[in-house]
């Protein structure tokens, strides 16, 4: 070969080399701007929300429920790319540095939910949240201090006003195993699998509805917003409700922003404001509504206590009366007495004498009767002597002149 065709063979490898390390920098550069796009796109959008099954059909692996332990395997991330291109596949770095900012301290009852762990999937989040909530549940010392931590959780999760308020009796009652079921229970109906179900009890009722049906309805919607999510938007929407309102503080909410999307986030949190809303809505109307009765029921209770505080003053008068005119008789009862015990002046001693007096003359009224007796006994006698001369009288007249007539 000429010195010509060497240089130029040297010439041709050198520009092959400048080509491919412009290729490999157009390479890189282009999968950066796609990763700063899926980011911003996971960003507004959230994660992939996980839970499907593979399908043999097109290849479709199953949703990954935990990061691979392997750096260099792709992890299944089916979203609507940039470009509205889809993605299949991510990198474990890519979720890596998407996380990285989502660290955070635990708060000061000791749960740190916030963490810069990456996960591949919106469902994934919730299982590692859940098996954190019930850690700390179940680390607590006894049943009040777990009613109050399950409490704690479930504060801002109420969707009603019945709902919170009966968080609130279960707290005050230290039900504890209640309180953790019904905790639970939001995690189990966000991961449980969507299921069709008969939705027409909340449907816009008829305006003839009879009451009764009216009551069924209403107990069907409950039990219908309460088990478990009916399809993908739902169980997203539950989801989201769940995660944001477990924690308060900043780092955890900006890991559950990045984990369901600035969207929903705000959408979450914007529906929650209107139910708080509505809660505090009709607790004013229910404080209105108790002030109102208790106007009329202070109004009436004063009227009746204006009623017998009168009576009682009525009484009370006719009391110091009849307690003056106790004090009068008993007065005049001792005077009384002291006109009877007086022992020169009281009727007693009078009495006394007037006795004594009245024995004295008794005493002389029997002795004069007895010497009328006397007298009347002498008298009889000689009544008797004379009725016995008289007839000894008529005897002798009869016995001298009685023969001669």
């Amino acid at each position: 070969m000429s010195t010509l065709g060497k240089v130029l063979l040297v010439f041709n490898l050198l520009l092959g080399g400048g080509f491919a390390y412009l290729a490999i920098q157009d390479w890189q550069g282009r999968q950066n701007i796609t990763a700063a796009g899926l980011r911003h796109v996971i960003l507004l959008d959230g994660l992939p929300l996980g839970g499907t099954a593979a399908d043999p059909k097109t290849g479709r692996p199953a949703d990954p429920e935990t990061m691979p332990t392997d750096p260099e395997a792709e992890v299944v991330f089916v979203v609507e790319g940039p470009g509205g291109k889809p993605t299949e596949t991510v990198s474990p770095a890519l979720l890596k540095a998407y996380f990285a900012p989502a660290g955070g301290a635990a708060d000061a009852t000791g749960l740190a939910l916030a963490s810069s762990e990456p996960v591949p999937t919106q469902l994934a989040e919730v299982k590692r949240v859940y098996n954190l909530v019930k850690t700390f549940i179940e680390g607590q010392a006894d049943g009040p201090a777990r009613a109050k931590a399950a409490h704690r959780l479930l504060e801002l999760q109420a969707e009603t006003l019945d709902e919170r308020q009966a968080d609130q009796q279960l707290v005050a009652a230290s039900k504890a195993d209640e309180l953790v079921a019904r905790l639970y229970a939001r995690f189990e109906r966000v991961l449980k699998a969507p299921e069709k179900t008969d939705t027409s009890a909340i449907d816009a009722p008829a305006d003839d509805e009879d009451p009764a049906k009216t009551k069924e309805r209403l107990a069907k919607a409950d039990e219908i917003r309460s088990a478990a999510t009916k399809d993908e938007p739902e169980r997203r929407a539950r989801l989201a409700h769940l995660l944001v309102h477990l924690d308060q503080s900043a780092a955890w909410q900006k890991r559950v922003l990045m984990v369901v999307g600035a969207k929903r986030y705000a959408r979450t949190v914007a529906i929650q404001a209107i139910r708080f809303s509505e809660m505090t809505a009709r607790v004013r109307r229910g404080i209105d509504d108790d002030q109102s009765r208790f106007a009329a029921e202070y109004a009436q209770l004063r009227e009746i206590a204006t009623r017998r505080t009168q009576i009682l003053r009525d009484r009370t008068d006719l009391e110091v009366r009849l307690a003056d005119q106790e004090r009068r008789d008993a007065d005049a009862v001792k005077a009384l007495e002291t006109q009877l015990d007086d022992p020169t002046t009281g009727l007693k001693s009078q009495l006394a004498r007037v006795k004594a007096d009245v024995d004295q003359l008794l005493a002389r009224q029997t002795l004069t009767e007895q010497q009328l007796f006397e007298i009347q006994r002498e008298v009889g006698i000689m009544l008797a002597r004379i009725y016995q001369l008289e007839a000894d009288l008529r005897r002798t007249e009869f016995e001298k002149y009685g023969k001669k007539n």
